[in-house]
């Protein structure tokens, strides 16, 4: 074992022992009491059983166990192909495993190389992004609203300016912001990235993403953010303090988690029936669309037809959470019921 510590220091310390019963016994009693922090005990017919006694009080040290099963495996080997007359060398360049080259046909119809696990990598890293970013700005435009209506600054607001310009405002304002951060992060980590050493750039050598994908990806995080925000907007409208607003927020969070759990479908087949339909639900349609995108680019009217429904649905979503807000804003107390929110919504039209 070639273990160290920092220092330099072995971290293990070995002793060979006689197999006999009687100093066996002696060093287990030194292994109770301490002195000792595992006992190995390689019996003579190793090469038939296969076995090996592993002896230990508290201290695991799994990943010794681990170490030590793979030398021993392979003295093993060695020596029973030696008993065979066949040198090791030779059995393992015989038995070397077969490398996979994965290769896809592009949209453009050319085969290019691309791994299954790089795919699964960026897939998750860019709906993670887009994941975290929706909700944590969705949940920001709630809060604000209530910290205002609690503060009673949203009168004062609306002493000039229209209730729908204020919503538009706080959301375009919010969603610039959520960019701006994104914006900043990805600088960030490119500067971290540069100082990472040749590990990091190899690894980002094998990482190949098109320009598009950004391009999608502050598409549907603009719509995907437009959407949730509206509903987000309903929330901070109809609730008076924070622990209202934790309890409704479960409903708008939900359909954000549903794609996260279909991912790996996503990835295995993005043309698959399952992966076209969730891509064209609005509600689903930033996360599941932007992963179709990133492992094979989907025909261009679907990805055109996911941008309609989902400009369609933040119409009529925006125009929803415009007329609760015109009413809800300037109502305090108990959180109104859902028939009650229909009818804001019919009276401030």
């Amino acid at each position: 074992f070639e273990d160290t510590t920092n220092s330099g220091e072995p971290k293990f310390l070995f002793e060979q022992e006689p197999a006999t019963g009687a100093r066996l016994a002696e060093l287990i009693v030194d292994l109770d009491e301490g002195r000792l922090g595992i006992i190995i005990e390689i019996p003579a017919d190793v090469m038939e059983s296969n076995q090996v006694n592993y002896i230990t009080k508290e201290y695991r040290a799994l990943q010794m166990q681990e170490d030590f099963v793979a030398h021993l495996t392979e003295l093993l080997i060695r020596e029973r192909l030696a008993q065979e007359g066949l040198e090791t060398n030779q059995v393992a360049s015989l038995t070397t495993r077969v490398e996979l080259q994965e290769r896809y046909i592009s949209a453009s119809g050319e085969v290019e190389e691309k791994s299954f696990l790089m795919d699964w990598g960026l897939v998750f890293g860019f709906v993670m992004i887009l994941y975290m970013a929706l909700l944590t700005w969705g949940i920001t435009i709630s809060r604000s609203i209530i910290e205002e209506k609690g503060s009673r600054i949203i009168e004062v607001l609306l002493s000039s300016v229209e209730p729908r310009d204020l919503l538009l405002g706080k959301v375009v304002g919010i969603g610039l912001a959520g960019l701006t951060q994104l914006a900043i992060w990805s600088v960030m980590g490119l500067v971290v990235t540069a100082y990472g050493g040749t590990t990091t750039f190899s690894i980002l050598a094998q990482v190949n993403v098109p320009f598009s994908v950004f391009v999608y990806f502050v598409v549907y995080f603009a719509l995907g953010f437009l959407l949730y925000a509206s509903m987000f907007t309903v929330i901070g409208s109809i609730c008076s303090n924070e622990q209202d607003a934790q309890q409704l927020q479960g409903l708008v969070t939900m359909p954000m988690v549903v794609p996260i759990l279909i991912l790996m479908v996503i990835v295995q087949s993005p043309n698959s029936s399952l992966a076209v339909v969730m891509s064209l639900i609005p509600f689903f349609t930033p996360m599941v669309m932007l992963g179709r995108i990133v492992v094979l680019e989907p025909p261009l009217w679907q990805i055109g037809l996911s941008i309609a429904l989902m400009l369609i649905s933040i119409y009529f979503s925006v125009a929803f959470s415009a007329r609760v807000f015109r009413v809800g804003i300037l109502m305090y107390g108990k959180r109104p019921s859902l028939p009650e929110v229909i009818k804001w919504y019919r009276s401030a039209g």
